[in-house]
This record gives C-alpha cells, sequence and structure tokens, in this order.
C-alpha cells in the first residue's frame, strides 16, 4: 500500500514539474498571495452610495394568517445593508411592510412591519425595544402593537429603499434595508 502512495506522489510531482517546463515564457511576472484574511466590511457613511435594488413601495409576504408565534427579532450590518430578522417558532405569518407617513416636524423615517394573527413568543413583549449599535441606518426597533396582529416600528435615519424575504425553514422574515 504504501509503495502505491509514494508511486501516486511521484506521477503527481512530474506532472507539475511537466506544467511548469511547458509554460509560455511570456508570463514572466508572477503572483504570489498571503493568507487570506478576513476583513468586516465598513460601516457606509449616512450620505453614501450603497448598490442595494430595493423599493420603497409596500411589501406583502404570504405566511399563515393565524397561530404564527414570533420568537425572536434580531438587527444586523452587512457592508452597507442593515437587516432586521424577525424569527418565528413554527410557522411564517403573513406580513406588510410599508413606510409610515411622517409626522409633522420630524425626521427620520419610520418603517412598519404588520404580522397578522401572530402572538409574542420567546423574551419579546409589547413593551420590547431594541435600539441596535453596529447597524447603518436603524436606530430602534419597537413592538407598536400587539393585540391580534403584532406590528413593529423600523426607525430610520431617513426613507430608504427596503426588500423583504422570506424562508418556511427556518420560519423567518429579513427586511434588508439599502
Amino acid at each position: 500500500m504504501r509503495s502505491i502512495r509514494l508511486a501516486a506522489a511521484g506521477c503527481a510531482a512530474a506532472l507539475c514539474l511537466t506544467a511548469t517546463a511547458c509554460s509560455s515564457s511570456a508570463k514572466s511576472a508572477t503572483t504570489t498571495s498571503g493568507p487570506a484574511t478576513t476583513v468586516a466590511a465598513p460601516r457606509v457613511q449616512p450620505n453614501g452610495q450603497c448598490p442595494f435594488s430595493g423599493s420603497t413601495s409596500s411589501q406583502s409576504e404570504p405566511g399563515a394568517s393565524t397561530g404564527s408565534v414570533l420568537d425572536s427579532v434580531a438587527p444586523t450590518a452587512s457592508g452597507c445593508i442593515d437587516n432586521v430578522t424577525f424569527g418565528f417558532a413554527k410557522q411564517l405569518a403573513s406580513s406588510v411592510t410599508a413606510y409610515q407617513t411622517a409626522a409633522a416636524g420630524t425626521t427620520g423615517a419610520v418603517l412598519v412591519v404588520t404580522f397578522k394573527g401572530t402572538t409574542l413568543g420567546g423574551d419579546l413583549k409589547p413593551t420590547t425595544v431594541l435600539n441596535p449599535k453596529s447597524v447603518n441606518y436603524v436606530s430602534k426597533v419597537q413592538v407598536t402593537s400587539a393585540a391580534d396582529d403584532v406590528t413593529f416600528a423600523i426607525t430610520l435615519d431617513k426613507q430608504r429603499p427596503f426588500l423583504v424575504s422570506s424562508s418556511q425553514v427556518p420560519a423567518q422574515l429579513v427586511v434588508a434595508i439599502g
């Protein structure tokens, strides 16, 4: 068995040497690379450009109209895009996401996510307020209603395009804001 491994290693080495000897001499420059380094994406400046293809129009996602339990909410940043992920215990609730009409004299914008026939679970309560620190545009995520439907208000620095997506496994809804 050992002789087979040695023979295979010898053949591989011979192929590498042959490939090197047959390469074109026009390729005189070589590129070497060191170990790969992962660098966190820098936060985007408030007025900076983000290559994002969302919309500011109302968006709906299908799901159950009753019996859904919302267990978690997690605002995170991925480069210049903020994601607010809503996690469900078993089944995704149907939802509508739209900008709320701004009150006179206020700054910023409020994106409202309404889940139909949903109750709060996990550590979520009708008084839940999240003030995320490591995001670009979201300053607050707050439960604003918990009767029959659950409503969250996402406070942003200004009205920005958003895109809503969902999955059944795991049961979650993601609001991407760019």
